[in-house]
């Protein structure tokens, strides 16, 4: 048995995520907003309630067709430009973080200092939760 402590199903999940955490994990901050966002404004993220844990990030590569006839093909041919991007993801073992995660929070990936804002929180329903992010940019070295 690969988790001969675990007598459920859902405790061998939890070290499964512990396994992930540990061997793919690295340190990020993360940061909650203050208040209540508003609309159509960004969030103000609140430093004081910031908390450091372990969390696994993806940068997935993908392809992806521009232009305003995206998908039209012509003569076996597709006439938009098809540009290289990626998508970005923070994993999340459950019990990680003293707040549950939400739309507009910051996340700094400690090892280069580049920051993200989450797009969404999604929950795996097993032992993860998953936040696609967009990147915000990346600290200057100091000269």
């Amino acid at each position: 048995m690969l988790f001969p402590d675990s007598n459920n199903w859902r405790a061998a999940m939890q070290e499964v995520s512990a396994a992930i955490d540990d061997s793919m994990g690295e340190l990020v901050e993360v940061t909650p907003y203050a208040g209540t966002p508003v609309p159509n404004f960004p969030a103000v993220p609140d430093p004081s309630k910031a908390v450091t844990v372990t969390a696994v990030f993806t940068n997935r590569a993908e392809q992806v067709i521009m232009g305003e006839n995206s998908g039209r093909i012509a003569s076996g041919h597709s006439i938009s430009p098809i540009v290289s991007t990626s998508k970005p993801v923070f994993s999340f073992g459950y019990g990680v973080l003293p707040f549950p995660l939400s739309q507009g929070y910051r996340i700094m990936r400690l090892c280069d200092r580049s920051l993200y804002e989450i797009k969404d929180v999604q929950d795996d329903g097993v032992s993860r939760i998953a936040a696609p992010v967009v990147m915000l940019g990346r600290a200057r070295e100091a000269r």
